[in-house]
Protein backbone atom coordinates (compact mmCIF):
# COMPACT_ATOMS: atom_id res chain seq x y z
CA UNK A 1 0.00 0.00 0.00
CA UNK A 2 0.89 3.46 -0.63
CA UNK A 3 2.63 5.08 2.26
CA UNK A 4 2.06 8.69 0.84
CA UNK A 5 -0.90 9.28 -1.19
CA UNK A 6 -1.31 11.35 -3.88
CA UNK A 7 -3.91 14.42 -3.82
CA UNK A 8 -3.06 14.31 -8.09
CA UNK A 9 -4.82 11.23 -7.94
CA UNK A 10 -7.78 11.96 -6.05
CA UNK A 11 -8.50 14.95 -7.98
CA UNK A 12 -7.96 12.64 -11.25
CA UNK A 13 -10.56 10.25 -9.67
CA UNK A 14 -12.81 12.93 -8.97
CA UNK A 15 -12.65 14.50 -12.53
CA UNK A 16 -12.87 11.50 -13.70
CA UNK A 17 -16.42 10.98 -11.90
CA UNK A 18 -18.00 14.24 -13.22
CA UNK A 19 -17.06 13.46 -16.43
CA UNK A 20 -18.95 10.04 -16.24
CA UNK A 21 -21.40 10.97 -14.49
CA UNK A 22 -22.05 14.01 -17.54
CA UNK A 23 -21.43 11.26 -19.65
CA UNK A 24 -23.93 8.91 -18.47
CA UNK A 25 -26.83 12.08 -18.20
CA UNK A 26 -26.16 13.10 -21.56
CA UNK A 27 -27.26 9.54 -22.21
CA UNK A 28 -30.13 9.64 -20.52
CA UNK A 29 -31.36 13.25 -21.54
CA UNK A 30 -31.07 11.82 -25.44
CA UNK A 31 -34.90 11.64 -25.78
CA UNK A 32 -35.59 15.39 -24.27
CA UNK A 33 -32.87 16.79 -26.54
CA UNK A 34 -31.14 18.53 -23.63
CA UNK A 35 -27.64 17.91 -22.31
CA UNK A 36 -26.25 17.50 -19.18
CA UNK A 37 -24.91 21.18 -19.23
CA UNK A 38 -28.38 22.32 -20.19
CA UNK A 39 -30.01 20.41 -17.34
CA UNK A 40 -28.02 21.65 -14.20
CA UNK A 41 -29.49 25.27 -15.49
CA UNK A 42 -32.78 24.14 -15.87
CA UNK A 43 -32.39 22.91 -12.45
CA UNK A 44 -30.58 25.68 -10.71
CA UNK A 45 -33.96 27.97 -11.95
CA UNK A 46 -35.91 25.44 -11.14
CA UNK A 47 -34.89 25.13 -7.16
CA UNK A 48 -35.04 28.70 -7.09
CA UNK A 49 -31.00 28.76 -6.39
CA UNK A 50 -30.59 31.54 -8.97
CA UNK A 51 -32.41 33.36 -11.64
CA UNK A 52 -30.26 35.96 -13.67
CA UNK A 53 -27.36 34.97 -15.70
CA UNK A 54 -24.89 36.00 -13.55
CA UNK A 55 -26.06 34.60 -10.30
CA UNK A 56 -26.26 31.08 -12.36
CA UNK A 57 -22.71 31.64 -13.79
CA UNK A 58 -21.29 32.31 -10.33
CA UNK A 59 -23.03 28.86 -9.24
CA UNK A 60 -22.11 27.07 -12.00
CA UNK A 61 -18.55 28.58 -12.31
CA UNK A 62 -19.38 29.38 -16.12
CA UNK A 63 -17.91 32.27 -18.31
CA UNK A 64 -20.57 34.62 -19.64
CA UNK A 65 -20.15 34.08 -22.79
CA UNK A 66 -20.84 30.02 -21.99
CA UNK A 67 -24.01 31.36 -20.04
CA UNK A 68 -25.25 33.35 -22.75
CA UNK A 69 -24.59 30.75 -25.63
CA UNK A 70 -26.65 28.27 -23.32
CA UNK A 71 -29.41 30.09 -22.41
CA UNK A 72 -29.83 31.04 -25.77
CA UNK A 73 -29.95 27.65 -26.84
CA UNK A 74 -32.29 26.81 -24.17
CA UNK A 75 -34.71 29.73 -25.20
CA UNK A 76 -34.60 28.27 -28.35
CA UNK A 77 -35.79 24.97 -27.53
CA UNK A 78 -38.42 26.59 -25.67
CA UNK A 79 -37.77 25.46 -22.22
CA UNK A 80 -36.40 29.13 -20.75
CA UNK A 81 -37.55 32.77 -20.58
CA UNK A 82 -36.10 35.66 -20.37
CA UNK A 83 -37.90 38.80 -19.30
CA UNK A 84 -36.74 42.16 -18.09
CA UNK A 85 -36.35 42.89 -14.34
CA UNK A 86 -38.44 45.26 -12.79
CA UNK A 87 -36.27 47.04 -10.41
CA UNK A 88 -33.59 46.80 -13.05
CA UNK A 89 -33.80 47.15 -16.42
CA UNK A 90 -30.11 46.28 -17.74
CA UNK A 91 -30.81 43.17 -15.49
CA UNK A 92 -32.26 39.79 -17.48
CA UNK A 93 -35.18 37.37 -15.46
CA UNK A 94 -34.86 34.51 -16.38
CA UNK A 95 -37.61 31.44 -15.69
CA UNK A 96 -38.26 28.27 -16.87
CA UNK A 97 -41.53 28.08 -19.66
CA UNK A 98 -44.07 26.32 -19.12
CA UNK A 99 -42.58 23.49 -21.20
CA UNK A 100 -39.61 23.34 -19.16
CA UNK A 101 -41.97 23.06 -15.99
CA UNK A 102 -43.53 20.83 -17.69
CA UNK A 103 -40.65 17.99 -19.05
CA UNK A 104 -38.11 19.15 -16.01
CA UNK A 105 -40.11 16.59 -13.60
CA UNK A 106 -38.50 14.08 -16.42
CA UNK A 107 -35.10 15.51 -16.69
CA UNK A 108 -35.15 15.06 -13.07
CA UNK A 109 -35.94 11.27 -13.06
CA UNK A 110 -33.32 10.69 -15.51
CA UNK A 111 -31.12 12.26 -13.41
CA UNK A 112 -31.93 10.34 -10.25
CA UNK A 113 -31.14 7.22 -12.58
CA UNK A 114 -27.87 8.43 -12.84
CA UNK A 115 -27.13 9.41 -9.76
CA UNK A 116 -28.95 6.34 -8.09
CA UNK A 117 -26.68 4.23 -10.75
CA UNK A 118 -23.52 5.90 -9.34
CA UNK A 119 -24.02 6.04 -5.52
CA UNK A 120 -26.50 3.72 -5.34
CA UNK A 121 -24.14 1.16 -3.61
CA UNK A 122 -22.69 3.27 -1.26
CA UNK A 123 -24.05 3.33 2.14
CA UNK A 124 -25.60 6.35 4.04
CA UNK A 125 -22.56 6.13 6.42
CA UNK A 126 -20.33 6.23 2.92
CA UNK A 127 -22.48 8.88 1.39
CA UNK A 128 -22.04 11.37 4.78
CA UNK A 129 -18.23 10.87 5.02
CA UNK A 130 -18.30 11.57 1.33
CA UNK A 131 -20.07 14.62 1.17
CA UNK A 132 -18.07 15.57 4.49
CA UNK A 133 -15.20 14.82 3.12
CA UNK A 134 -15.89 17.03 -0.16
CA UNK A 135 -17.23 19.47 2.39
CA UNK A 136 -14.05 19.89 4.15
CA UNK A 137 -12.44 20.25 0.65
CA UNK A 138 -13.94 23.68 -0.03
CA UNK A 139 -14.14 25.20 3.70
CA UNK A 140 -12.89 28.35 3.61
CA UNK A 141 -12.47 28.54 0.09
Amino acid sequence: MNKHPDPRRVARLISRAQNALADELDVKLVPFDITAAQYVVLSTLHSGRANIAAQICKELSYSPGAMTRMLNRLEQKGMVRKAPSIGNRRTVQLELTEEGQRLFPSLLQASGTVIDQYFGTFSAQELDTFEALLLKMFAGK
